[in-house]
């Protein structure tokens, strides 16, 4: 059996990072603002973001076209980086993905 390297190609998304000065607006979109002690979070709506139950000041949403999703600051800084003008041939139509031929799926 013989394995062959592939790269993922990456994808861009928008994202914004969660305050205590945009929370009420951010929640309009995935949820609702609940309070526990002093701390602020947005309960989130199961069907627009199906992986988590709550987002906390610091975290970050992701927009990837109608898809929401949220991350704590560790795991978003840990799997995002901001987009620089070097990503741009990644993301290009003019650069179409392309394999080698049939042969590298056939077992």
């Amino acid at each position: 059996m013989e394995f062959n390297e592939f790269v993922r190609r990456p994808f861009k998304v928008e994202a914004t990072r969660i305050t205590e000065e945009n929370i009420e607006e951010i929640a309009k979109m995935i949820g609702e603002v609940k309070t526990k002690g002093n701390e602020k979070f947005i309960l989130l709506d199961k069907r627009i973001v199906p992986s988590m139950n709550r987002a906390y000041v610091g975290w970050w949403v992701t927009r990837f076209n109608d898809n929401l999703r949220c991350y704590s600051n560790k795991i978003f800084t840990e799997q995002f980086m901001p987009h620089t003008p070097e990503w741009d041939n990644w993301f290009s139509e003019e650069t179409p993905v392309t394999l080698e031929g049939p042969s590298d799926f056939e077992s």
